[in-house]
């Protein structure tokens, strides 16, 4: 007897990640750490003088990637995060590199990247691929966090030169 949803692929499970730069993660993470490790959203919205919206995105950004979490109306700083702002650069780097690898939308680029012939893939062709795979989402917007994200942990690389982006250590 054959599988009945063999013939009906299920979509793929890929999350977006939010409009947030590595450099702001790693600022709030300073921030928290010189807090105690702790400190409601509000407060650190007013007293950073951030958009509410925009502190979400870093927010929602660096729990994303385990390095803090939110507890009711708190942020409060991980083991990990801590370790982060810690160590040296290229020790963030391997950090973040790892983190990385273990969000469902980098395992979608690696996936699209190696599968192609030299292991690169035109710009537009991947904003292609993002809006088919993230409909809801802006995919230049994502794009950008994605080479933004990808290039600070060394994941992959992004010629603006000829458009192409290619897989780092990945």
């Amino acid at each position: 007897m054959s599988d009945p949803d063999s013939s009906n692929p299920k979509p793929l499970d890929v999350d977006p990640i939010p409009p947030a730069g590595i450099s702001e993660i790693l600022g709030l993470l300073e921030v928290l750490d010189d807090r105690k490790g702790r400190d409601r959203i509000y407060t650190l919205a007013r007293d950073l003088n951030f958009d509410f919206g925009n502190l979400l995105c870093i927010v929602k950004a660096a729990e994303m990637l385990e390095l803090l979490y939110t507890p009711g109306t708190e942020v409060v700083l991980k083991a990990l995060g801590k370790k982060v702002i810690e160590t040296d650069m290229n020790e963030k780097k391997k950090i973040i590199l790892h983190q990385l690898r273990r969000l469902t939308l980098f395992q979608f680029v690696k996936r699209v990247l190696t599968e192609q012939e030299d292991k690169k893939i035109h710009k537009d062709k991947f904003l292609e691929t993002l809006a088919q795979v993230l409909p809801k989402e802006r995919p230049e917007q994502i794009f950008e966090t994605i080479i933004g994200w990808g290039r600070w942990g060394e994941f992959l690389g992004y010629s603006q030169d000829d458009g192409y982006i290619y897989l780092d250590h990945g």
